[in-house]
């Protein structure tokens, strides 16, 4: 830590030098960056201007120390969502679709380049989705935003619907 002038010291928001950091920025980003990019952990923030808005920031991050937000949005349950999905967008895809059909006119659904299932139209928006919600449930701290942003109405019949199902083994 330094000491300033007035003799207040002066903690420091970052671990590593503007210095050092300037130094990595010339060097390509390894194939880990986009996942770390996304990561999070995310936290949301109230913005004063405009009123009722809110802002998704990294953990470490904060709009008193200046940081820029990832998003900024109007609704806190759409926030809460986004902070949800946020790190599944950096990390590579768990499922795929393989290009042909089978004699069936069927698409196979590939998991680390093994059949896992077929599925009856190529259809990425669907592809997208599975891995979204795969995503989702890898991780419970982002599953924990995607209950947060779901309400309790949706959770109480969510939880007997569960329970249910859990009951009938």
């Amino acid at each position: 830590m330094r000491t300033r002038d007035d003799g207040s010291i002066a903690v420091p928001t970052h671990a590593f030098t503007p210095e050092y950091l300037e130094l990595l920025s010339h060097r390509d980003e390894p194939v880990t960056a986009a996942e770390a990019d996304s990561s999070g952990p995310w936290h949301l923030e109230p913005l004063q201007s405009p009123p009722d808005t809110w802002a998704v920031l990294r953990e470490g991050e904060s709009l008193a120390r200046g940081s820029a937000p990832r998003a900024v949005l109007k609704k806190k349950d759409a926030a809460r969502l986004l902070a949800a999905v946020l790190p599944g967008t950096g990390r590579r895809p768990r499922y795929r679709l393989g290009k042909d059909p089978d004699a069936q006119g069927f698409y196979p659904l590939l998991d680390d380049g093994e059949v896992a299932g077929v599925v009856q139209f190529f259809d990425e928006t669907l592809l997208a989705a599975l891995n979204v919600a795969d995503a989702l449930v890898s991780l419970p701290r982002d599953l924990a935003w995607l209950l947060d942003a779901s309400g309790g109405l949706a959770l109480d019949h969510a939880g007997k619907i569960a329970f249910e199902r859990a009951a009938e083994g």
